[in-house]
């Protein structure tokens, strides 16, 4: 595990010393990673998810319960 976090280190500080930034490397290390722990996923309501399975429907053929015959 020690080597993938010399990997992340090290790649945070190369970032760093070619981003034209006003802050010090542990500030911008700090930011980076509270940003790249954030959920990048989206939450999406009923209707929306409704909407996006018709949508597929048009596409794919449901299989039926233990497989197409």
């Amino acid at each position: 595990m020690d080597l993938i976090d010399q990997e992340n280190e090290d790649e945070i500080w190369q970032t760093w010393l070619h981003k034209d930034a006003n802050m010090s490397y542990k500030d911008f290390k700090k930011k980076y990673l509270k940003s790249a722990r954030k959920p990048k996923t989206a939450t999406i309501t009923k209707e929306e998810e409704q909407k996006a399975l018709e949508l597929a429907m048009r596409f794919i053929k449901p299989v039926k319960e233990g497989g197409e015959k």
